[in-house]
């Protein structure tokens, strides 16, 4: 029973991935007092964090601030983390919780997630024809006000389902919700999107 146990253990350990094998090492070497080692968590998840923040806040200001108290959190909670567990999710689950303070603390504000497309790098393809650009930055903007109206919980569902491209079991995962719960949010989110895309289409023509 113990050699089996054994084998069955090494053959866990094989099957996992360098990726997920190298930050396992990493949460241990913090946990163990290594502080130094936490960069390292840093430098893989902080563009994962930061775009999120920004796509639930608005704002490149807001998004840095809200990522900076992701990784603080992160720092002072990590002796909770399961590390036999990925621990993207973990963080996901923290910037979303991170957002929703921020989000209640500060005035929404429509328009504004044209700030954060300054941050991406410009596709040349599209950016060759000036017309192009314009009138999918435009689209950028009714969606972001679109999402910016609906309630907090069916903008984040519909933000990690939708834009994200998560599965249904991973956003209700991150949101610690039921797939079914997840599922009605997410489709009463689309139905109000398109609602409110088609109104502020309406009010332009």
């Amino acid at each position: 029973m113990i050699r089996t146990a054994v084998s069955m253990s090494r053959i866990t350990e094989s099957e996992r991935s360098p990726d997920v094998l190298e930050i396992e090492a990493l949460v241990q070497r913090v946990l163990t007092g290594d502080s130094a080692a936490f960069e390292g968590i840093i430098l893989r998840y902080e563009r994962r964090v930061l775009t999120l923040a920004m796509k639930l806040l608005g704002t490149a200001e807001d998004a840095q601030d809200a990522a900076q108290e992701v990784f603080i959190r992160a720092y002072k909670y990590l002796h909770r983390l399961d590390i036999q567990k990925p621990i993207e999710p973990w963080l996901m689950r923290m910037t979303v919780n991170v957002c929703r303070d921020l989000g209640r603390k500060r005035q929404r504000r429509f328009n504004t997630f044209s700030e954060a497309d300054t941050m991406e790098a410009p596709d040349t393809a599209k950016t060759s024809n000036p017309h192009t650009g314009l009138v999918e930055q435009q689209e950028k903007q009714l969606l972001w006000q679109a999402l910016n109206s609906l309630p907090e919980k069916e903008r984040i569902a519909v933000t990690l389902r939708d834009i994200e491209g998560l599965s249904t079991s991973e956003v209700a995962a991150i949101l610690e919700s039921s797939e079914t719960t997840v599922r009605s949010q997410i489709s009463r989110a689309r139905v109000r999107l398109k609602d409110a895309i088609q109104r502020m289409i309406g009010g332009l023509q």
